[in-house]
C-alpha cells in the first residue's frame, strides 16, 4: 500500500539514467541484468560507491521492482513504450513512474506547476517553502526538494529564469493518444493516494505542467481497465481506480 510519507530521490537522478532503466525493463532485464550498465554510467557522475547504490535503488524502485500499489502501472508503462519509443513517450512515461514510485516528487511537481501556472515562474525558496508546509518543516526536506528540483532541471521540465532562484517552465510534450492519457491520468491517482477525482481536474492537474493532454475527453479513459469513469451530472465526471491499490 501506498505511504504518503514516502520521500522523493535521494540523489540527482538524470534523464539518460532513467530510459536506459526504461530501455532495460521493456527489454526484459531484471534489475541483477541491467545494473552493471547502469552503474557504468551513473558513475561517470558520481564516483562515489554510496551516490551509486543511491541512484540504483530509485531506478529500480521505478522500472523494476515497484512498490505493489504501482506495478500494474509499470506493466502497462512497459507495453506502451514497446509500442511507441519516441522520446515524448519516455519522457511521459518516466514523469508517471516516478510520480506514482515517489509521492513526494508528485508533491515538488505540482507545486511547481501551481506556481508557473500562476506567475509564469517558480522562485526556489517559494517552492521550498510550499513542500514544507506539506511535508513538515524538516532538514531532509529542505534536501529532497532541492534533489528533485535538480532532476527535474535535467529532464528540462523547468529551466533557469534570468534571475538565479527562479525556475521558468521548460519543454513540453503534447499527449494524444488514448492509451498514454489513461495512464498517465491513472499514475495521477496513485500518486496522490486518491480512490476518484474529477476528470477535469485530473486532466488538468498542476503536477502535469510538462505535458499537454490532448484530447481532453473522459470517454479516452474508458480503454484503460483500471480506471472507472462515473458520470454523476450531465457535465460532471468522476474517474477512480478499480480496485484497491492505494491509501490515503
Amino acid at each position: 500500500m501506498q505511504s504518503r510519507n514516502d520521500i522523493g530521490f535521494g540523489k540527482k537522478v538524470r534523464a539518460r539514467w532513467l530510459e536506459t532503466a526504461l530501455r532495460q525493463a521493456a527489454d526484459g532485464m531484471s534489475f541483477d541484468e541491467a545494473k552493471g550498465i547502469l552503474a557504468k554510467d551513473i558513475s561517470v557522475d558520481n564516483p562515489g560507491a554510496e551516490a551509486v547504490r543511491k541512484i540504483l535503488t530509485c531506478l529500480k524502485r521505478v522500472w523494476f521492482a515497484p512498490r505493489d500499489y504501482c506495478r500494474s502501472l509499470r506493466d502497462a508503462g512497459l507495453d506502451l513504450v514497446r509500442r511507441d519509443d519516441s522520446s515524448d513517450c519516455k519522457f511521459v512515461l518516466n514523469w508517471g513512474m516516478a510520480i506514482a514510485a515517489y509521492p513526494f516528487m508528485g508533491d515538488v511537481a505540482e507545486t511547481l506547476g501551481r506556481l508557473l501556472k500562476l506567475q509564469g515562474e517558480a522562485r526556489r525558496a517559494d517552492v521550498d517553502r510550499r513542500v514544507r508546509e506539506q511535508r513538515g518543516d524538516r532538514g531532509f526536506v529542505h534536501r529532497i526538494t532541492r534533489i528533485n528540483v535538480s532532476s527535474l532541471l535535467d529532464w528540462q521540465a523547468i529551466a533557469e529564469g534570468e534571475r538565479s532562484g527562479v525556475y521558468i517552465q521548460g519543454k513540453q510534450v503534447r499527449l494524444r493518444l488514448p492509451e498514454q492519457v489513461g495512464w498517465l491520468c491513472e499514475a495521477v491517482l496513485i500518486s496522490w493516494g486518491r480512490s476518484q477525482m474529477d476528470f477535469s481536474q485530473l486532466c488538468h492537474h498542476p503536477a502535469l505542467f510538462p505535458i499537454v493532454v490532448e484530447p481532453c475527453s473522459a470517454s479516452v479513459l474508458r480503454g484503460n481497465p483500471r480506471l472507472r469513469v462515473m458520470r454523476q451530472s450531465v457535465n460532471h465526471e468522476v474517474v477512480g481506480l478499480d480496485g484497491d491499490r492505494i491509501s490515503a
